[in-house]
């Protein structure tokens, strides 16, 4: 609880100003402890006049004569110090110490609703200063009495220890876990547990610890790993040290094994060290990964039951960019760069559209030919088309289908893939049909029929917003997420599937983008005052000639400062460009190729081609994408799109 001066406030006499010098004297001579008077008009206070220096003045020469019958005015401090009653005591403090020394023993004058409430004097509130720090000086000798008991406890604690050392060694070696130990000097103790030696299969005793973890963890957790044991071994608060060792890997894979690993600072005579525990998990892991995978066959069955075209779709898409897409490609006029850019952005899409239809094996492989495109965009000055020809020619879509066209024939039998008994209407007779239903019915008639027809071959586009729902929610899981069902409101349009096709696919990016950078994490929501439960909405406005798709979410919206960042580091703009540039153009790189602010490239993002298909895919039909974002409240992407075709 903050103290105030309220405790403190004293009820000085207050005098009018029209009073004279005599009135004071008088009063003075009659109480012979008081410091001082307020003078006042009316209950605003206008200055004071402390005992010291109202006998200083009149005892001057002639001051007796000249001061006594004239009015308080003559002889007041009116530069006087004011606080209002509900001023701090430190700030109080600071406000009374830092006055000029012939003020420095001044009452200082106490203001509630800026109206006089009364004083504090110097000496009273130094006295109080004074059993404040007698109270503080009490409470830190029993705090200090309570950590030497604690530290004589620990001291006993640590001797019984070192008597058990022997019998925690045999322990230890046969917990089934490895201990390894190791100083500031990072070479790890030659007392380690026997299971240590099984784990990495070689003798690890005064061993560099970086040495031996170099082949088993990436560059950037060591960096990681690095900078921690520099903190903790610097640092001796415990508290912090548990932060600094919470952000450590806490799992590797070494050789086939899958191990989990804790860390604990132990504390020492000479210096602490640090206890690194090695749990071998590869048989849970195993467990987890069939448990998933489960979990995965499910989520695909249940996806080719309800969503047979859509998979058929995205197959015959796979097909048709391996076999003709790429190939047209190849034989364009276009140079090694932009082939590349192309391809990426096709993949990349087809990995969402895979991902979005439960094909998780065909997804990771598509995501592994990012990698390889990938990396021939690295090295793009030694990649000729040739080259990209090669790995188009090694691209096997039998291979990449194979264990989910499997799963699903194993569900659901050999003739999931076969044709079903269908008539075929041509887009065109539809069409004729649709103008004499216009002809031939008016009104609510018409409007009917005209439904049925359009849902024919004009899918509804508030219907494959919907569609998105399971992908959000399992996109949302594996983040660690909640999101709740897509709000969907506005016009109905209804949109020609074959010329939309390709941009409603592409809004996967848009989706995942939301659940990965968009929506925070249940805590951190709850802790901004939001539900934990993350919100995407979507808003249809039809118009004459086209039609505007809102989708947004609740989250934390687009940190700007960080686009600037990545977008300088990546010789986008310089540093002199970034400042000239407003909002809207500084939130346009999120549209551009190879733009992420993801360091880490994982199967869902970081590749930062995911919003550039966005924007091709849009502009391909003549439309127009728009973002808008507010820190800590929203972000949304607005999709100004034709209805007819241009």
């Amino acid at each position: 609880m903050i103290e105030t001066i309220a405790k403190l406030v004293q009820i000085a006499p207050a005098f009018p100003a029209t009073e004279n010098g005599s009135t004071i004297h008088n009063y003075f001579e009659q109480n012979q402890k008081a410091e001082g008077v307020v003078v006042v008009d009316g209950e605003k206070p206008v200055g004071i006049l402390m005992r010291n220096d109202f006998y200083q003045k009149i005892g001057r020469q002639f001051g007796y004569s000249l001061y006594m019958k004239r009015d308080l005015h003559l002889l007041i401090k009116t530069d006087m110090t004011c606080v209002d009653i509900s001023c701090e005591m430190a700030k109080f403090g600071f406000i009374a110490m830092n006055r000029s020394q012939d003020s420095l023993y001044d009452f200082i004058v106490v203001l509630e609703n800026d109206k006089y409430a009364g004083i504090v004097s110097i000496s009273e509130f130094l006295i109080e200063m004074s059993k404040t720090k007698e109270r503080e000086i009490e409470l830190l000798n029993n705090q200090q009495l309570i950590l030497k008991q604690a530290n004589e406890a620990e001291k006993l604690h640590r001797m019984e220890i070192e008597q058990k050392n022997a019998a925690i060694k045999n322990l230890l070696d046969h917990a089934g876990q490895g201990f390894l130990f190791f100083g500031s000097d990072l070479l790890i103790s030659e007392e380690y547990s026997k299971e240590c030696d099984e784990i990495f299969g070689f003798s690890i005793g005064n061993k560099d610890f970086f040495g031996v973890m170099e082949s088993f963890v990436d560059e950037n957790g060591i960096a990681i790993m690095r900078n921690a044991f520099e903190h903790v071994f610097r640092d001796e608060d415990k508290i912090r040290n548990k932060v600094y060792l919470s952000i450590l890997p806490e799992e590797i894979k070494i050789g086939d094994k899958y191990i989990q690993t804790e860390y604990k600072v132990i504390p020492g005579q000479a210096e602490k060290s640090v206890m690194m525990i090695l749990t071998d998990i590869t048989e849970k892991k195993a467990l987890e990964l069939k448990s998933a995978e489960e979990k995965n066959n499910i989520k695909l069955i249940i996806r080719a039951i309800s969503s047979k075209s859509e998979i058929a779709q995205a197959i015959d898409d796979l097909h048709e960019f391996v076999e003709q897409g790429a190939p047209q490609l190849l034989n364009s006029s276009r140079d090694p760069k932009s082939t590349l850019q192309h391809m990426f952005r096709i993949v990349h899409t087809m990995k969402g559209d895979f991902s979005l239809n439960s094909l998780y094996h065909t997804s990771a492989g598509l995501h592994r030919l990012e990698d390889a495109l990938s990396l021939m965009q690295k090295n793009i000055a030694t990649v000729g088309m040739e080259e990209i020809r090669e790995f188009v020619r090694q691209i096997d879509c039998d291979q990449l289908l194979e264990q989910d066209i499997m799963i699903i024939i194993e569900a659901l039998g050999e003739h999931y893939f076969e044709k079903e008994d269908t008539y075929s209407v041509s887009k065109q007779r539809l069409m004729e049909i649709e103008n004499r239903v216009r002809i031939s019915f008016q009104d609510e008639e018409q409007a009917i029929i005209l439904e049925l027809l359009r849902n024919l071959f004009y899918p509804n586009m508030k219907d494959i917003v919907k569609n998105y729902n399971e992908y959000i929610k399992t996109l949302a899981e594996r983040f660690g997420k909640n999101i709740g069902d897509i709000r969907i409101d506005g016009d109905d349009v209804y949109i020609d599937r074959e010329r939309y096709v390709p941009f409603t696919k592409s809004l996967v990016h848009v989706f995942r983008n939301i659940a990965d950078h968009g929506i925070e994490d249940p805590e951190e929501r709850v802790s901004c005052g939001k539900s934990e439960y993350g919100e995407i909405s979507c808003h249809l406005e039809k118009m004459e000639d086209k039609f505007i798709l809102s989708l947004a979410d609740d989250g934390k919206g687009i940190n700007l400062d960080m686009l600037k960042k990545k977008a300088v580091e990546k010789g986008i703009y310089s540093e002199a460009e970034i400042t000239r540039l407003s909002k809207e153009q500084i939130l346009e790189t999120i549209f551009f190729d190879d733009f992420s602010t993801k360091d880490t490239v994982d199967l869902y993002s970081g590749r930062g081609v995911g919003l550039a298909a966005v924007r091709s895919e849009v502009e391909k039909i003549g439309g127009k994408i728009m973002v808008d974002t507010e820190m800590g409240q929203y972000t949304r992407f607005k999709f100004m799109l034709p209805l007819h075709q241009q």
